[in-house]
This record gives structure tokens, C-alpha cells and sequence, in this order.
């Protein structure tokens, strides 16, 4: 009955972590809000711009740039050996197997003892 359980709860963990998937934008890697990215996304001041129309590398005012997203997204696998990016759906499907491969092994190998 206990075995149920957990296999129960490792499932709806998994479905749960593919939902969070999901609703952040089905990004491959875990990211989190970055000021720098925030930063590069803020318009240059005039002064700069002319210095960059000087040497070559203005921008053409009829294109736009791509906007970086500075965002949260639950990503398929981790997105670096940082702590807060190991959060994904590999890492928390490994641990609901984890759980429920434990619970197997446990089962398989009490049964021969008493309680």
C-alpha cells in the first residue's frame, strides 16, 4: 500500500514539473531573472550612440534588435552547475524515480526478514 503511494506521488510530482514546463515558455534550460540582461536591453544614451554612428557600429534605425528576456523559465534540463539552475524537470524526475526505485528495492529485499 505504501509502495502505491509513493509511485502515486512521484507521477503527480513528474506531471506537476512538466506542467511548471509548460507554463514558463517550454525553455530547454532552467533560468532565473538576470540584472545584466535587464541592463543590455536599456536604450543607449545619445552620447553613446553617436560614438558608435562614429566608428562604424551604429545601429540602423529601421531594424530592431532582439529583445533579451530576463525571466524565469523551469527549463527540461539544468542550466549550469549553480544551485538555484539544477532546479528542472530531469533533475526532479530522477528524484521521483529515485523514490520509487528506493521503495522497490525495499520492498524486494524485506521480505525475507521479520518485523
Amino acid at each position: 500500500m505504501r509502495a502505491r503511494v509513493v509511485h502515486i506521488a512521484a507521477a503527480a510530482f513528474v506531471t506537476a514539473s512538466l506542467g511548471a514546463w509548460l507554463a514558463t515558455g517550454r525553455e530547454a534550460f532552467t533560468r532565473w531573472p538576470d540584472a545584466r540582461l535587464e541592463a543590455a536591453d536599456a536604450p543607449v544614451s545619445s552620447a553613446e550612440q553617436d560614438l558608435l554612428d562614429q566608428i562604424g557600429i551604429g545601429s540602423d534605425p529601421t531594424t530592431d534588435a532582439p529583445r533579451i528576456e530576463s525571466r524565469f523559465a523551469f527549463g527540461l534540463v539544468p542550466g549550469g552547475p549553480d544551485p538555484r539552475h539544477l532546479l528542472s524537470v530531469a533533475t526532479s524526475t530522477a528524484l521521483a524515480l529515485a523514490c520509487s526505485a528506493f521503495v522497490v528495492l525495499r520492498a524486494r529485499f524485506s521480505k525475507g526478514t521479520t518485523r
